[in-house]
């Protein structure tokens, strides 16, 4: 969660350096897309997972599958919080649901950003 913070705040402050207008706040959507931009990132980075990963990973995937979606989300999100991004999104893949994976991308960006506000790393606009 950290180095998500890390590489939002480095990529916001290299937009307002370029910004022609000499912003010094970005707008609520500017922000949630840069965001949107750092967590696609870092989910760019999912790499083939070792098969003893693979098979907890299909096992969480089971255990949540049945569950509504509304709550399917909710724990993916919680794994991303507790495990990484990458785990996360590797368990919601295996679900084979795309609008799931959609669901819970913008879900995702949606915490972080909250998650940024309360920490005091930005400002709600």
């Amino acid at each position: 969660m950290e180095e998500i913070f890390k590489n939002f705040e480095a990529k916001k402050a290299e937009v307002l350096k370029q910004s022609e207008a000499k912003e010094t706040e970005l707008s609520l959507e500017r922000q949630k897309e840069i965001l949107k931009e750092v967590v696609d990132e870092r989910i760019s980075i999912v790499q083939s997972i070792p098969t003893g990963q693979q098979q907890a990973i299909n096992q969480t995937a089971q255990k949540i599958k049945d569950a509504p979606k509304e709550r399917q989300v909710e724990l993916l999100i919680q794994m991303a919080m507790d495990k990484g991004i990458i785990e996360s999104v590797v368990i919601a893949k295996n679900l084979d649901n795309p609008y799931l994976l959609d669901e819970f991308h913008d879900a995702l960006i949606d915490h972080f950003y909250n998650e940024l506000v309360k920490r005091g790393k930005l400002k709600q606009i």
